[in-house]
Parts: structure tokens; sequence; C-alpha cells
């Protein structure tokens, strides 16, 4: 018997992630705002609240919900985060600049690293960190590689 189902959902890569945040409507409008989400789907509580939603950004699809503390899920709580989202974009700049019109904290101003991305970090009004990075310059990994160990050998 052959299976002709897909294992990996059509706009899904094998790892994706979900952001538990504890507005979702406001974070759908940030996420559009800022990085052009488009909603997908949402199942809404009574309230409007969605409880589960999933949105598309470029070409990937990132699921966000309510935090539901009884199963594990609990939204950042503080200013240590365990993760980052990296988001690959034509503009870093334009992005890190919406992203603090729309109430980011600007962690890192954008910047060009050894590996050939420009990139700034910020973090949303939801607690998660978003490393915004546009590749500026071509880099094999093996030349990526070898820039990073030279320039950590110049970090103390």
């Amino acid at each position: 018997m052959s299976n002709d189902v897909n294992p990996i959902p059509e706009g899904y890569h094998s790892i994706n992630c979900f952001l538990a945040v504890p507005d979702g409507n406001k974070a759908i409008e940030f996420y559009s705002a800022v990085f052009g989400a488009k909603v997908l789907s949402r199942n809404d509580l009574p309230d409007g609240q969605p409880a589960h939603a999933e949105l598309s950004i470029g070409d990937s699809t990132i699921q966000m919900g309510m935090p539901i503390p009884e199963h594990g899920v609990r939204a950042p709580e503080s200013d240590w985060v365990h993760t980052s989202i990296v988001h690959y974009c034509p503009d870093v700049d334009a992005v890190v600049a919406r992203a603090a019109e729309h109430g980011a904290a600007r962690v890192e101003e954008p910047q060009t690293f050894v590996t050939g991305d420009r990139y700034g970090l910020v973090m949303d009004p939801f607690g998660h960190r978003w490393v915004v990075m546009t590749r500026v310059e071509d880099v094999s990994r093996e030349e990526g590689e070898r820039r990073v160990n030279e320039w950590m050998a110049t970090q103390s």
C-alpha cells in the first residue's frame, strides 16, 4: 500500500517554531506590520483571542497561541530568552526600524558580520528575540567558518 500523504505540510519546513504570546491579536498585528505576516488559519476563543494561529512570513510558517502553563507552554517572562528566531529578509535595516516603530526593543543595531550577513537583533513586545538578517556578500560555508574562527581569535 502506498502512502501519498506528504509528511511535511505545504508551507512548512522540517523545523518550525511555535510562539506562546499573552495577546494573540496584538502579536498578529505586530508580526503583520513588521514582518509582513499573513494569517493562514486561526482558532479563536469566545473572547476573540486566538487560541492558535498559523502565520506565513516569507516562505516559512510559524505557529502561535496562548500560553497554557498546565501543559508547559509559557510566554517569555523576563529579559532572558532561551531561543532566537532568525528571519532572513531583503532589508534588515527597514525591518529593524519597523520593529522599533511597533514597540520592539532594539538589542543590537544592524551591522555587517564577517559571514556576509548584515544583522540586527530586536526583542518583540511579547518577549521573543528576533535575529533579522540580510545576506550582503556571498560567502561559502568554508570561508564563513574561516572568517568566524579568525574573528573569534580576536575576541577576549
